[in-house]
């Protein structure tokens, strides 16, 4: 094999390497995301099975002094 052509399969491999990294980031980063997205629609869900559960207790204020 010539020396021309390993330098060329070496900075082909480095480049496919290079590729391949910045690709599983781009994938970590979507799967955190995707996490966080179906934590928000598991809320929303259970917001809108028990709507009334979600809302914190607002005391019942008194009534004002004209009644």
């Amino acid at each position: 094999m010539s020396e021309e052509r390993f330098a060329r399969m070496e900075t082909m491999l480095a480049f496919q390497e290079d590729t391949i990294q910045k690709l599983n980031d781009v994938i970590y980063k979507q799967q955190v995301q995707i996490e966080k997205l179906e934590e928000k629609v598991a809320s929303l869900i259970e917001f809108l099975k028990n709507p009334a559960k979600s809302v914190p207790d607002i005391p019942d204020e008194p009534e004002p002094p004209h009644y």
